[in-house]
């Protein structure tokens, strides 16, 4: 259960707090305390966690949640963020994010984090 040594550099170089988790045959990675736009969200922060799975990189990351849950100022969750999943022993809120493009073996954690950043620190 490790991340490729450039996800580590990745996510030292951010300064990120994170740990990581078994979840169903697949690696929990949680980022604690992450930053999140407070003029759009209920919050200014939340964990986040995104499942690496077994074949990463090879499989592409997919999707990604965050606890506590997320609500808009308007008090609605966000378009497809509200259903919620069990994940290394804590329920999730799930933001249903894709990315259009994946290279095999090629594409890292960095790519994937930039679709998140968009989305949780957008105005």
């Amino acid at each position: 259960m490790n991340l490729l040594e450039e996800d580590e550099k990745y996510l030292a170089e951010k300064g990120y707090s994170w740990e990581l988790a078994s979840d169903a045959g697949n690696t929990a990675l949680i980022i604690k305390d992450y930053p999140v736009n407070n003029d759009t969200f209920d919050r200014a922060k939340t964990d986040l966690l995104i499942i690496i799975p077994a074949q990463y990189n090879n499989a592409k990351l997919d999707m990604f949640f965050v606890d506590p849950p997320l609500k808009n100022k308007d008090g609605n969750y966000p378009n497809a963020a509200d259903h919620f999943e069990d994940h290394a022993g804590r329920k999730w809120q799930r933001f249903s994010r894709h990315l259009n493009v994946w290279l095999p073996g090629v594409d890292t954690l960095a790519g994937f984090m930039s679709l998140i950043s968009k989305e949780l620190q957008k105005k």
